[in-house]
């Protein structure tokens, strides 16, 4: 008699510490969700670009100021982050992530680093 009810007491623990396992790994993976597209912005020798990543694998590195005809890189780094944030509210709506040149001065980008 003790022994066939230690033997379930060893079942009842034995699945109630799979279901505890099971739902830290459940709740692991769906509380940390990676955003779908993440900007990195880089500097480079002349200025700074950078980097759209969709689920961590590269989308779109971007080493120029966009729409410009010269392949000037972005003079600073708040600007290449203005342009990186605009393409992934694009991506995150699901738009053309093509960078206008209006949308350049409305975000007051420098195309000259001299000045």
């Amino acid at each position: 008699m003790k022994r066939a009810r230690s033997k379930y007491i060893i079942v009842f623990l034995l699945i109630l510490s799979v279901v505890f396992v099971g739902l830290i790994i459940y709740k692991t993976i769906f509380n940390n969700k990676l955003e779908p597209y993440q900007a990195i912005v880089y500097k480079e020798n002349s200025g700074y670009g950078y980097r759209i990543m969709h689920y961590g694998k590269l989308l779109i590195k971007q080493d120029f100021i966009p729409t410009v005809q010269s392949n000037q890189p972005f003079c600073n780094y708040e600007d290449a982050q203005k342009i990186a944030d605009l393409v992934l509210q694009k991506l995150n709506k699901q738009e053309n992530p093509k960078i206008l040149i209006s949308e350049l001065k409305e975000y007051q980008i420098k195309l000259n680093c001299i000045n």
